[in-house]
């Protein structure tokens, strides 16, 4: 920007100002005016700070000796620098940030005597950083820089020892110099004095003898006016207002700020408040810092307020760049946790406030809620409602484009389990306009999440949303109030290891939480534990200085003149800001500070306010103002307070129609005049957690209970009928205030009615603890023979009861008595049947297996359907064939085109029928073909439904595990079960469909990785919908095919294992976390060396594994093949192989990778014995070709199915077999096909493995330079692969071969 500078003498600049001022009346012209003197003051000041230094330096050679000091105080010594902006070619940009600056011309002065330049900028940041100030010429934070022609001297002006030393005992005089010129800048002349002060004046040295006919006016001796002025008497340690004579004329009567007049009038008078010119140039900066403030006078109702600016935060520097420096941390990638610790006043909430500003500005999401002690037994729904909002800020802070991307990766991860994210967070549904709402089946809300699937879902959310770019901020206020629920989902957040980036801000009362057993420690030691940075912060009162500017800027006075006040203040409340400022109004109410309206300014009688007794407890004061309030405001308060720190609109318009509270807006008009509540969006929010306690405690103890309790039933006798929503756990909990004591016998029902409302409310929220709560209030309220005479109440009451006992508590014994109870006392099999179903889950899941097995049998028989166990195999058979008979009559179209099953109690009979499969998986497997077999007849029969598409994927697996020839029809049933799936919406059935048919059927036929995706996806939906079981039967399957089949990086499997054992001892599976460690070994082993950790963990599920079950024995022994195969022990290798082939129900994918290494161990035994290496004794030649030829023969079956799994692994057998019987060419062609082959399916372990079974084939037939090819290639497969220990052998071969 072009400017054109003018240099002005100070006089003729003063003159011009004076001018302007006299012809404008408007206030913001005036305003300008007074702050283009001020910053003019400022300079002058500044230079004058610098003249000092450089005219009392002993050691300035007497050739280069300045003008005197004392001629510097002259108006005529100064030029003034102003500047007129010329921008007609500047960017727009420039011209804007021009025109708000071009106001305030003032560039710098120039002190004529010393040669001083102080040239006065205002930091460009400023104009982005406070737009609008600046635009209102309001505010200005300056940047003085003097240059001098002493070069020698640059520097000392920062030097504050130089500059005290200069001012030595000449600063009051100085000071009064300051003043004299000061006031002829302001006034545009010399005050008036009277002969005889001139005189004192002149012989003082304040002004020299031959300036003085230009410093003093002449004409007359005016009448000399009384002035109050505070002294300071350094005795008695006291400050004391006293009347002097002024032998000058105010500046106040001149209309001047009553700041300006205060300084001039103090610098004047030589008062001990300015002791050098440093003093004064720390207030008039403090008058361009906050104009607002300091330097206009407070205009509007007299007396002014006090000036308390919300959010402004004092004295806590350390703390706010410590929070800021955490989010900084966190935008880069890491998730991070800061507690604040404090006594209620001390500033908490405000300090984050003042961070999580700038953190909005700088792309965060700041998400913000209050535990509230009222509603302390439902903190989870304020959490929930903290991410509900987040949708909301995505859509504010991102361009439609960046929205709809968000949305695209919300409805990939939750393709197929929207609805369980959508219970969650409703507001997402706006987030994601574009996804079509699917239909709803009947039993979609039975779908029962609990507190770990609430914590899954709301893990993958924040995955999506946060990031480096835009990270989560989360600030819970209140902690102390806060329960393990919300404290477990914090936990699970920030712990989450899979790209969550979320800054946790909590903050609580440090004397309030003393048991060392609260959940908050057991969070910040959990959090430590996972390797989470974790930072607690205790926040102290203020210290004095700091008390004192939150003082002075609430009195809009200079820190120096109400430092007397603020000792005071500081003594009675320790530094507490809310109780100081507290204190500071009721001192105004009781007349003991005053706003003194000829002054302009607070005045306050220091000795009665320091004799003032109060506890050391904000509440006496509160206390004390409500009391002073009209009666019906004091209700109104009350009555607010027992809602909590806030009370919802509705609540208030119920309140308003009865007779009691009528005309409750005026009340309101009151209590928001008094700051003791405000209006913020649609509730009513007490100010502060302090007010709501002291209109608490206006309830005497004694009838508290009462008073809520007929508050509440007040507000139900008006709302009744009405859907009351959020307000419905208002006013339940006010009602419940009076259990069991005040309720009366005839509203028992109603009440128990009501709660059971509140905690159905609840559960669908996924607040289980909450909902729990209230059933149990509800069952409390229940009357004598409530089954007779309240039996469809009773029946959803205690089913409840019972489902928030187990998805919230984890309780299976509260669970289950109250199942049991249903079960009993139930009048038939059909209202029993939910109790049922979930009694029987419970047991499955607590491992009690048979009892389970015998209580679902029980079911079906009551439903007609019996279960003939038996042992005979052509039972079996025969009911298989007699289905795929059935099977082959039904064509795709019929399944397509089948109708739902409408028949209530058939749809009953496939429920128990596919519940009863989960319980035989693991403990009565020989029965699952004969239930399958079942369970098809009855869709048949009766048509389609969730649970027979589960029927038919697991029917589809059986056959495939029985034989491999069976894959081909299989495979078509289980498609048309994927597909047929599609029309119901049932996430809690996905992952079991996806379970049997990724995991059994589709691995012989679709390409192994795109298998262990599809499965990754059905374990979230698992862990989302609490089928944490099948979920982790997904996990097991993805780590086995990533250990086993797909050449999966070993490093990102390591980790995905680990994760999968994480969810598996979350959830307490003890099995799944048995066949994990198993494969953790293996996968340990390849990528480097197992660690202790897992040696041990391996030797322990050894120990656990001999004579255990099937499926452990199977994981075991796989685990021993492949450690054996991958480390070369060959003998070791056949033994394991042996042992798994003799396994029953091996299955045919299984067979296939086992019979695969078998064969490859004893091919590399057979060229042992052919002379490389040592001789293999562990079969006999002819056999292990038998072995080695049936292997083939049984891949190529598995070809037939699925070329990209399979031919590979046939390729590489044969070019072993072609090796070892020494057709060298043919085996080459085969060697190159399987590396070909293996790359092209992206089995990088298989293709490294490849290359290196055809480098020893090239080494064994002498061709050294092949050799070390194929080498290098299995080196880098392996490396790609992540496998050290095989980069190892690999790097030792070559070098054997090169040596």
């Amino acid at each position: 920007m072009k400017v054109t500078e003018s240099i002005i003498p100070l006089r003729q600049w003063i003159a011009s100002e004076q001018q302007k001022k006299n012809f404008s009346v408007d206030v913001l012209l005036k305003n300008q005016s007074l702050l283009r003197t001020t910053t003019v003051a400022y300079g002058i000041v500044e230079l004058l700070k610098r003249a000092k230094i450089v005219s009392s330096s002993d050691q300035l050679p007497s050739t280069s000796r300045t003008p005197s000091w004392e001629n510097s105080f002259s108006v005529d010594n100064f030029l003034v620098r102003t500047s007129s902006p010329s921008n007609r070619h500047e960017s727009p940009r420039a011209q804007e940030v021009s025109d708000r600056a071009s106001w305030n011309n003032i560039r710098g002065l120039t002190m004529v005597s010393h040669s001083l330049n102080a040239h006065i900028n205002e930091p460009s940041f400023l104009y982005d950083l406070l737009e609008e100030k600046v635009h209102d010429g309001m505010g200005m934070y300056l940047e003085v820089e003097v240059s001098s022609q002493l070069a020698e001297y640059h520097g000392t002006y920062y030097d504050t020892a130089a500059l005290g030393k200069a001012t030595g005992d000449s600063g009051s005089l100085d000071c009064q110099k300051l003043g004299l010129l000061l006031y002829e800048l302001y006034s545009g002349s010399s005050p008036v004095f009277s002969s005889e002060t001139k005189n004192q004046i002149i012989q003082s040295g304040i002004i020299s003898g031959k300036d003085a006919h230009q410093q003093f006016q002449e004409g007359g001796e005016p009448a000399q006016k009384d002035a109050d002025v505070v002294r300071y008497d350094k005795k008695k340690g006291k400050s004391y207002s006293t009347t002097l004579q002024r032998a000058y004329a105010s500046l106040q009567e001149s209309g001047f700020p009553s700041s300006i007049c205060t300084l001039v009038q103090n610098l004047i008078d030589g008062s001990e408040l300015y002791h050098s010119l440093e003093a004064a140039s720390e207030d008039v900066h403090l008058l361009l810092c906050d104009p607002e403030c300091y330097l206009f006078d407070q205009l509007g109702s007299m007396p002014p307020k006090l000036r308390i600016k919300e959010g402004k935060v004092f004295g806590r520097e350390a703390e706010i760049q410590g929070l800021t420096d955490a989010f900084c941390r966190v935008s880069s990638g890491k998730s991070e946790a800061l507690f604040i610790g404090g006594y209620s006043g001390s500033g908490k909430t405000v300090l984050v406030q003042s961070v999580t500003a700038r953190v909005n500005i700088a792309g965060g999401y700041v998400l913000s809620r209050k535990i509230d002690q009222m509603s302390r037994d439902r903190p989870l729904l304020e959490v929930l409602a903290a991410f509900n909002d987040l949708c909301l800020l995505v859509r504010e802070k991102h361009p439609a484009g960046e929205v709809a991307s968000i949305a695209s990766k919300l409805l990939l991860e939750f393709e197929n389990d929207f609805s369980m994210l959508e219970r969650l967070v409703p507001n997402i549904g706006g987030l994601c306009p574009s996804r079509e709402s699917a239909p709803r089946e009947p039993g979609i809300d039975q779908v029962v999440m609990n507190s770990h699937s609430v914590n899954y879902v709301l893990q993958r959310f924040v995955r999506i949303i946060s990031s480096k770019k835009n990270p989560v901020v989360l600030f819970l206020d209140d902690l102390q109030w806060a329960g393990s629920p919300a404290l477990d989902l914090i936990y699970a957040i920030l712990s989450d290891t899979r790209g969550s980036v979320i800054f946790f801000v909590g903050s609580y009362r440090d004397n309030e939480v003393v048991d060392a057993d609260h959940p908050l420690f057991e969070l910040m030691a959990n959090l430590e534990l996972s390797g989470i940075h974790v930072k607690n912060v205790q926040l102290s009162g203020l210290d004095q200085h700091d008390l004192n500017l939150m003082i002075s800027e609430s009195l809009c006075m200079f820190p120096r003149i109400s430092n007397p006040l603020s000792d005071i203040i500081f003594s009675k409340t320790l530094g507490n800001p809310f109780f100081a400022l507290f204190f500071l109004s009721s001192l105004i109410d009781t007349r003991l500070l005053e706003y003194n309206l000829r002054e302009r300014r607070w005045i306050w009688d220091q000795a009665k306010i320091r004799s003032e007794c109060i506890t050391d407890n904000v509440l006496y004061l509160l206390t004390k103002k409500m009391t002073s309030l009209p009666e019906n405001v004091q209700l109104l308060l009350t009555t607010l307070s027992c809602f909590g720190i806030k009370a919802d609109e509705r609540i208030v318009s119920y309140l308003d129609m009865t007779t009691q509270y009528s005309g409750i807006s005026v009340l309101l008009d009151r209590a928001i005049s008094e700051r003791c509540i405000q209006k913020q969006c649609t509730e009513f929010q007490f100010v502060h957690d302090k007010v709501r306690e002291a209109a608490y405690s206006l309830i005497p103890d004694a009838t508290k209970k009462q008073f809520h309790y007929d508050l509440g039933m007040l507000l139900y006798s008006v709302s009744e009928g009405q859907n009351l929503n959020n307000t419905l756990f208002q006013v339940v909990d006010q009602i419940n205030y009076g259990i069991p004591a005040l309720i009366q016998p005839e509203k028992q029902l109603d009440i128990s009615k009501l709660n059971f409302q509140a905690g159905s409310i609840a559960m669908a929220r996924s607040d289980f603890t909450t909902a729990h709560s209230y059933a149990t209030n509800a069952v409390s309220l229940l009357p004598v023979g409530h089954w007779q005479r309240n039996y469809e109440f009773v029946l959803q009451l205690y089913f409840l009861i019972a489902k928030s006992a187990h998805a919230g508590l984890g309780s299976t014994d509260k669970a289950t008595k109250y199942l049991s109870s249903i079960i009993q006392n139930g009048h038939n099999i059909d209202d029993k049947l939910d109790a049922y179903y979930y009694y029987i889950t419970i047991l499955h899941h607590s491992e009690k297996r048979l009892e389970a097995f015998n209580a679902c049998r029980e079911v079906l028989l009551q439903l007609n359907e019996e279960i003939e166990i038996s042992h005979d195999p052509c039972v079996l058979l025969k009911e298989i064939q007699d289905t795929e008979a059935l099977l082959d009559r039904v064509s795709d179209q019929d399944w397509y085109t089948m109708k739902e099953m409408d028949d209530t109690r058939a749809q009953s009979i496939v429920k128990f029928y596919e519940l009863m499969t989960n319980i035989c998986y693991q403990f009565k497997a020989e029965l699952m073909p004969l239930i399958t077999c079942k369970m098809i007849r009855v869709t048949l029969q009766h048509g389609i439904s969730t649970e027979s598409v589960v029927g038919l994927t697991m029917y589809a697996a059986i056959r495939c595990r029985m034989s491999i020839s069976n894959v081909e029809g299989a495979h078509r049933i289980g498609k048309i079960a994927l597909n047929l799936s599609k029309r119901f919406n049932s996430p809690g059935m996905i992952p079991k469909i996806h379970a049997n048919y990724y995991g059994f059927v589709a691995v012989y036929v679709e390409p192994i990785q795109s298998c262990a995706h599809m499965l990754g996806k059905a374990c979230e939906v698992g862990m989302s919908t609490g089928g944490s079981g099948v979920a982790l039967d997904c996990a097991i399957f993805i780590v086995r095919f990533g250990m086993l089949c797909s050449g999966k990086e070993l490093n990102s499997l390591l980790k995905t294992t680990d994760y999968f054992i994480g969810l598996a001892t979350q959830f307490d599976h003890n099995m799944s976390r048995t066949f994990l460690t198993i494969y953790r070994e293996v996968i340990s082993t390849l990528r480097d060396r197992p660690s202790a950790s897992s040696q041990n963990d391996a030797k322990q599920i050894v120990e656990e594994t001999i004579n255990s079950s099937p499926a452990k024995m199977r994981a075991f022994y796989t685990n021993r093949m492949l450690l054996s195969f991958w480390q070369g022990y060959s003998q070791r290798c056949n033994h394991f192989v042996d042992k798994l082939l003799s396994l029953k129900l091996l299955g045919g994918h299984n067979q296939a990778y086992v019979k695969f290494y078998g064969a490859l161990n004893l091919l590399q035994g057979l060229k042992n014995k052919n002379g490389i290496g040592a001789r293999c004794e562990t079969k006999p030649v002819a056999k292990a070709e038998k072995f080695c030829k049936d292997a083939i023969k049984f891949l190529k079956l598995a070809q037939a199915l699925s070329s990209w799994n399979y031919s590979n692994k046939i390729q590489l057998l044969e070019a072993e077999l072609l090796s070892i019987k020494g057709r060298n060419s043919e085996a080459t062609f085969r060697y190159k096909a399987a590396i070909t082959s293996s790359r092209s399916s992206k089995f990088i372990h298989e293709e490294g493995f490849a290359a290196e079974r055809a480098a020893i084939h090239y080494q064994t037939n002498g061709d050294k330079e092949d050799a070390i090819n194929c080498f290098n290639q299995a080196k880098r497969c392996y490396e790609e692969w992540g496998s050290g220990m095989k980069v190892d052998f690999i790097e030792q071969k070559l070098s054997l071969l090169m040596s």
